[in-house]
C-alpha cells in the first residue's frame, strides 16, 4: 500500500490563510464593501431549482424556448429575494468571502458557502465547494431575465441582467487560479446570454435603455489589464509548500519530506507507482538548489508572469519568448515546478472576456441605434458617442500599429452590413445571416481575418463572431433546443 501522505503543519495552513485573508483588494475589508452575505444569506433561502445545475441545466441551456421552461420560469418567479440581493451587491467592492472553513458560520459550512484551505492537513488540497452556489444563482438570475422579458418588464429585466454581469465580475477577482478560471468562464457566458436577450427582445427595449447600458454600464466592467489582478493566492500556498520541504537547520531539501511530498504528488491518480516516484526524488534531493534559490525561483516566475499580466494583449514582443515557468530547470529546481501553478492558460481567458465584454457594449450601441433609424449603421462609427464609447470598439486579438509602427494599438472589431445572406460554420452547424443584418466578430486567437466564415466561442479556431449571436440563430434555425 501506498505511504501517507505528507501532512503540513497546522501552524502553518493558519498562517497560509491569515495571508489569504488579510488580503485588502479581495478580502479585507468593510462588511458593507463585501457581496457574500447578501448574495448567500438569499441562497440559503432559495428553494431547489427544479433540476440540477450541470451539463444539462445551466446558462447555455436556460431559455424560454426550452421544453421545462414552464418549470423553470416558475422557479425564478419564486425566488424574487435573490433577484432583490443581487441588485443590492451590483455597487459592492467585492465578493469578499474569506478563506478557510472556520471564517463562516454553521450555516454556511452547511450549505457548502465556504473555501477550504489544506484539506485533509496538506496544502496541495484546496477546495472552493462555494462555486456550485455562484453556479446555481447564475443559474436563476438567467432564467429570471427572460422571464421578465416574457412579461414584459423590460427594465426590471435589464436592471438584474446588468447588476448580474457586475456580481460575476466580482467573483473574478478572488484569488486563487481555479476560482478565476471559473468565474472568468461564467461571466464570458453571461455576456453571450445579454447579447441573446438584446437579440430577442431588442424591440421591447428602447433606445436610450440600450445605449445606456452600452455607455454607462458595460464598459466599467473592466477585466482589463489594469483592473482584473493575477492570482496570487496560488503563489502564498506555492511559498508555503517549498518552506515546508525544506530542513529548519540546512536551508536544504529535507530528505525524508522531500521525496515523501513530491512522490504523492506525483502518483496522486496512479498510486502503484509511488514508491519507484520516491526513489527518484530521493536522488533529486543532493541537486536540487536551496531553500533561497527556491524562492527566488518562484519569484523570478511570478514576476515574469506579472509583467507579461500588465502589458497589452496586443504587444506580442514580450509575449513570443518563452515564460520562465518553462524555461526553469525541473530538477534543480523541482520543487518549484511542483509546488506553483502554470497561470498561462489565463492570458488567453482574460483575452476571450475582454473581446466578450467590448463587444456586448458595441452590440447594445448597434442595437440603439437600429432602435433610432429603423436600420443598423453601415459601420460602427457612427455609434460612436452617442449609442456606445469609441473605445469599447476594441478587439484585444487585432493588433493595428500606430507612431510610423513603433506602437501596437487594439483595432476595431470587424464590422459588415450584410448586402446578401450569407453563411456562417459553427459548432452547431452551418448558420445563415440574413440579409441587413448587422455583423460584428473579432479575428479571434491566431489573429486571421476569416470574415467571419467560420466561428468557435474563443476565436480558437476561425473568427468570433459576437452579433448576431450564435445561439440565437441555432435556436432559430432549429440547430438547438
Amino acid at each position: 500500500m501506498p505511504a501517507p501522505a505528507v501532512l503540513a503543519d497546522e501552524a502553518l495552513i493558519k498562517e497560509v490563510i491569515k495571508t489569504l485573508n488579510d488580503n485588502k483588494i479581495t478580502v479585507n475589508a468593510t462588511d458593507e464593501s463585501k457581496s457574500y452575505k447578501i448574495l448567500f444569506d438569499a441562497y440559503l433561502e432559495m428553494s431547489k431549482p427544479p433540476f440540477v445545475v450541470g451539463p444539462e441545466f445551466n446558462l447555455a441551456t436556460i431559455h424560454p424556448k426550452m421544453p421545462t421552461w414552464s418549470a423553470v420560469s416558475g422557479w425564478a418567479e419564486s425566488n424574487s429575494k435573490m433577484a432583490q440581493a443581487i441588485l443590492k451587491c451590483k455597487d459592492k467592492v467585492m465578493i469578499g468571502l474569506p478563506y478557510g472553513r472556520e471564517k463562516v458560520d454553521a450555516a454556511y459550512l452547511k450549505a457548502g458557502l465556504f473555501c477550504d484551505i489544506g484539506v485533509g492537513g496538506s496544502l496541495r488540497e484546496n477546495e472552493f465547494p462555494y462555486m456550485t452556489a455562484q453556479d446555481t444563482i447564475a443559474a436563476f438570475a438567467t432564467a429570471e431575465i427572460y422571464r421578465l422579458m416574457e412579461v414584459g418588464q423590460v427594465q426590471q429585466a435589464l436592471d438584474l441582467a446588468i447588476a448580474h454581469c457586475f456580481v460575476q465580475r466580482q467573483f473574478c477577482d478572488r484569488d486563487f487560479l481555479v476560482e478565476k478560471l471559473h468565474s472568468i468562464g461564467l461571466l464570458s457566458e453571461v455576456m453571450s446570454n445579454l447579447r441573446d436577450v438584446f437579440y430577442l427582445y431588442q424591440d421591447k427595449a428602447t433606445s436610450d435603455q440600450l445605449a445606456k447600458i452600452a455607455i454607462q454600464e458595460i464598459p466599467y466592467l473592466r477585466p482589463d489589464r489594469g483592473r482584473l489582478f493575477m492570482p496570487e493566492a496560488d503563489r502564498v500556498v506555492a511559498e508555503a509548500l517549498i518552506k515546508e520541504v525544506f530542513s529548519d537547520k540546512t536551508a536544504n531539501p529535507d530528505p525524508e519530506k522531500f521525496s515523501e511530498t513530491f512522490a504523492d504528488i506525483q502518483s496522486k491518480h496512479a498510486p502503484l507507482t509511488r514508491f519507484g516516484a520516491a526513489r527518484r526524488w530521493r536522488m533529486i534531493v543532493p541537486i536540487h538548489g536551496s531553500l533561497d534559490a527556491s524562492l527566488h525561483q518562484l519569484k523570478l516566475i511570478y514576476d515574469d508572469w506579472w509583467r507579461r499580466w500588465r502589458i497589452d494583449a496586443y504587444d506580442d514582443e514580450m509575449l513570443r519568448y518563452p515564460t520562465q515557468f518553462s524555461r526553469t530547470n525541473s530538477i534543480r529546481y523541482a520543487a518549484v515546478m511542483f509546488s506553483a501553478q502554470d497561470v498561462e492558460v489565463l492570458f488567453q481567458v482574460r483575452n476571450r472576456l475582454i473581446a466578450e465584454v467590448n463587444g456586448t457594449a458595441i452590440v447594445a450601441g448597434l442595437c440603439a441605434y437600429r432602435r433610432n433609424y429603423n436600420s443598423y449603421p453601415d459601420k460602427t462609427e457612427k455609434t460612436y458617442t452617442e449609442f456606445d464609447k469609441k473605445r469599447s470598439d476594441s478587439d484585444p486579438y487585432f493588433p493595428v500599429e500606430v507612431e510610423g509602427g513603433l506602437q501596437k494599438v487594439p483595432g476595431p472589431f470587424h464590422y459588415m452590413f450584410t448586402e446578401r445572406r450569407q453563411s456562417v460554420n459553427t459548432q452547431y452547424g452551418p448558420l445563415a445571416i440574413e440579409k441587413g443584418q448587422a455583423f460584428l466578430y473579432s479575428v479571434g486567437r491566431d489573429h486571421e481575418d476569416n470574415r467571419g466564415a467560420q466561428h468557435t466561442d474563443d476565436g480558437t479556431i476561425g473568427d468570433m463572431v459576437i452579433w448576431p449571436p450564435i445561439k440565437s440563430l441555432a435556436r432559430a434555425q432549429g440547430k438547438l433546443e
